[in-house]
């Protein structure tokens, strides 16, 4: 006799429950029962949080509420429970029958058990959802914080692109402006002058290739769409140009909202937060709103933790091991590791160059959490850890 721990893996489900000569009834009735859905709900009311930890105990889950909740010394409350998988239809309904926001709870819970992670509702030509991608970073810069001047010469640009593309790259990353940390900005015209022949030029070699613009001014976005870019990729989260959103909106182009605090002048200068998590995800719904009042629709929306943009290590770590709170956002996240400087306070590997092995474990890590795409200045690299992740999904024997 043998024994030993299992995790049983959406993947592996069905083979599992063929080998062990389960019957396809018995197989689809337990299907979701191996498997805990956990939430945290913040800012709500306190018999509101009662009235869910005794449902969630009543089907077989565990819930755990403030000591005040006992007395209802407080208004507010916050929680967390967990459920198996196939106890949240039951979960659903009862929730949807209560009073004190919980409907709205249920909604939201049913809506996120049933998208389909990584990509949830995305789609666009070009773009292949049917797996994680990889975007390869083309800075035509003199000052990026990894590779500063290596690609500002056209031909040189060129010969990057199309390696990239043959090592794996899904999109190309066009910026022409450094947001590395004590940055200061470039006028619009001058980025325009940097990005704009480079992807003309991609267009004109590559016509097949996904091109985003690494941007956070409307007026270069726009400039780029109309010379052949597919994607926003907005660092600011449209907070430094609130008209990138029309642009977007106008030309029907997914975009990339990504997240900091501060300026990339300043925004490494002992960033605070009150509450992380919190914090972020009202920035990201305030910006969604914003795409969606001006007509961008969700199914063209990405979001991007940004990663060391006004944040400490300790921010960045918890991000990194709970990047599963910005699927709360239902929208796929786009993960941006790669030689980034939290590596380098963890390694002691001050120079961005020798921080391939740390973007490669940190890229797997957001892989496995659930990230839709993986923006990388080593493609081919990241490319054999996109397959060896994949080849992992599949199931065993």
């Amino acid at each position: 006799m043998q024994v030993f721990p299992f995790n049983v893996t959406d993947e592996e489900y069905a083979s599992l429950m063929k080998k062990l000569e389960v019957s396809e009834c018995g197989s689809s009735i337990m299907r979701g029962r191996f498997a805990l859905e956990t939430f945290v709900v913040s800012d709500i009311s306190t018999p509101a949080a009662n009235v869910v930890k005794q449902e969630v105990l009543s089907l077989g889950g565990e819930a755990a509420v403030p000591a005040h909740a006992v007395n209802c010394s407080k208004p507010k409350s916050g929680f967390i429970f967990s459920l198996r998988r196939d106890k949240i239809p039951a979960f659903v309904s009862r929730m949807r029958a209560q009073c004190w926001k919980l409907p709205q709870v249920a909604d939201f819970i049913d809506k996120f058990v049933a998208s389909q992670k990584p990509w949830f509702s995305f789609s666009h030509p070009g773009i292949d959802t049917t797996r994680p991608n990889i975007m390869g970073i083309l800075n035509v810069t003199p000052d990026s914080f990894s590779d500063g001047g290596s690609w500002t010469d056209i031909d040189a640009a060129m010969k990057h692109v199309s390696e990239m593309l043959e090592d794996g790259a899904d999109i190309i990353d066009v910026g022409g402006e450094s947001t590395r940390p004590g940055s200061d900005s470039v006028d619009a015209e001058t980025e325009k002058k940097r990005v704009l022949p480079v992807i003309h030029e991609i267009k004109r070699q590559f016509p097949k290739a996904v091109i985003s613009i690494d941007t956070v001014k409307s007026s270069v976005a726009e400039a780029a769409i109309n010379a052949g870019a597919e994607i926003v990729n907005d660092i600011s989260g449209l907070t430094f140009d609130p008209e990138t959103a029309s642009v977007c909106a106008a030309a029907q182009k997914p975009i990339v909202v990504g997240h900091i605090k501060g300026l990339p002048k300043n925004m490494q200068e002992d960033p605070v937060y009150e509450d992380l998590f919190s914090e972020m995800l009202d920035f990201f719904n305030r910006a969604k709103e914003t795409l969606l009042s001006k007509g961008l629709p969700e199914s063209k929306i990405m979001i991007d933790p940004g990663i060391c943009f006004g944040k400490t290590l300790e921010h960045n770590l918890a991000i990194t091991k709970h990047l599963e709170v910005f699927f709360s956002c239902l929208d796929p996240v786009v993960a941006g590791f790669s030689r980034k400087s939290m590596i380098g306070a963890i390694t002691g590997r001050t120079s961005p160059l020798e921080r391939l092995a740390g973007t490669v474990a940190l890229d797997t890590i957001a892989l496995e959490k659930g990230a839709a795409v993986i923006r990388v200045h080593d493609v081919r690299e990241a490319k054999d850890t996109l397959e060896i992740f994949n080849a992992l999904k599949e199931p065993s024997c």
